[in-house]
């Protein structure tokens, strides 16, 4: 993998400058995990046997390729004729990004010395070529707005066409009461086209924000976006993208102070994410933090669709890695990698916000 230097990118901050925080009293809006909560069973990771058996059909039918293809264009089309439903039909939208000339501008911004590990080759989201490709690019914010319509129903038949803006203010304003600190410098880790990286600006309007993420092909959307803003503002942000892996991200170490994983963690096989919560600590300061949002595995929402195996098929032919990620300890995992104990808020009825500081 190339190491990219903070040089290049220009950054308007001081990597000596120390920062004031600002210490925020939340004890009676946050939980500490521990080892007799619901959240560090084993058991309840597992699941039932019911659920395990479902679990075990359908990861059994997926590796019946005709069958996977079949899977993931049902649900792809099932994503699209939502979108349509809450107001943001997709061909509109399409017609109008494919003008743009994409191949000129992913010359720009990709390092083709980056290596992409194994897990990134496979399809994922209904693409054959996962995230690498412009399909996946152009369509994701679509994808966001028509998958997070329903969230805030804990029976998901109502849809929001604002559920994915309303999900990720939820993370933000979750966040906010459990940091220590107001940052100055943040780092986006799996950024994709800037959804979560502008977001962490509006909520940090005097930080830096770097985003980060393993496709060119998403980090040339997220340019092209960030443009956009500057232009309609009439002045240049403090965001920066930059292709890279969220394993390692060239930045210097202690130089943070505050990365972000927002809808990245069941994306990823565990091995990965354990290497990004590595990653993350090395470029904290001390007592920086590291926020994640993400499905809470514990959570009813979510138990009732994986016990109902249309429903569970129609997610994992999109999410390959999602039984790696509702089995896997996480907050487990972040304190055994140099965290204090997380600390977690509810951001919809399936989703959580958990953040821990460096220790």
């Amino acid at each position: 993998m190339a190491v990219s230097s903070m040089a290049a990118l220009n950054l308007p901050f001081s990597l000596a400058t120390r920062i004031r925080c600002n210490v925020i009293s939340t004890e009676s809006q946050q939980q500490t995990f521990s080892a007799t909560n619901e959240a560090s069973s084993s058991s309840a990771l597992e699941g039932t046997p019911a659920m395990n058996l479902a679990t075990g059909v359908v990861n059994s039918l997926f590796s019946f390729k005709p069958f996977f293809r079949f899977a993931s264009a049902t649900a792809r089309q099932m994503i699209i004729r939502r979108g349509t439903e809450i107001g943001h039909p997709w061909d509109p939208e399409l017609c109008k990004l494919r003008l743009h000339d994409w191949d000129s501008a992913l010359k720009v911004v990709q390092d083709n010395d980056l290596e992409y590990p194994e897990y990134y080759l496979k399809p994922f989201h209904a693409y054959d070529n996962g995230n690498l490709s412009w399909d996946a690019a152009l369509e994701v914010e679509l994808a966001a707005k028509s998958v997070h319509a329903n969230v805030f129903d804990p029976k998901r038949k109502e849809l929001d066409p604002n559920g994915d803006v309303r999900l990720r203010e939820s993370y933000h304003e979750k966040m906010c009461t459990m940091l220590k600190c107001t940052p100055r410098a943040v780092v986006d880790i799996g950024c994709a086209t800037g959804l979560s990286t502008f977001g962490l600006h509006q909520c940090f309007p005097d930080a830096t924000v770097i985003g980060v993420d393993l496709s060119p092909y998403f980090v040339t959307v997220a340019n092209y976006r960030l443009k956009e803003h500057s232009e309609a503002l009439g002045q240049k942000l403090p965001v920066h993208f930059m292709h890279a892996a969220g394993e390692y991200t060239g930045l210097p170490s202690g130089a943070f102070d505050l990365v972000s994983l927002c809808l990245v963690c069941h994306e990823l096989p565990r091995s990965a994410t354990k290497q990004i919560i590595e990653e993350a600590q090395r470029l904290l300061k001390p007592g920086g933090a590291l926020a994640i949002m993400e499905m809470n595995p514990y959570s009813s929402s979510l138990q009732r669709m994986v016990n109902n195996v249309f429903a569970f098929t129609a997610f994992k032919a999109t999410e390959p890695y999602f039984d790696d990620y509702r089995t896997f300890g996480l907050e487990n995992a972040i304190e055994s990698l140099g965290f204090s104990s997380p600390i977690q808020a509810e951001s919809s009825p399936s989703h959580r916000t958990l953040v821990a500081h460096k220790n």
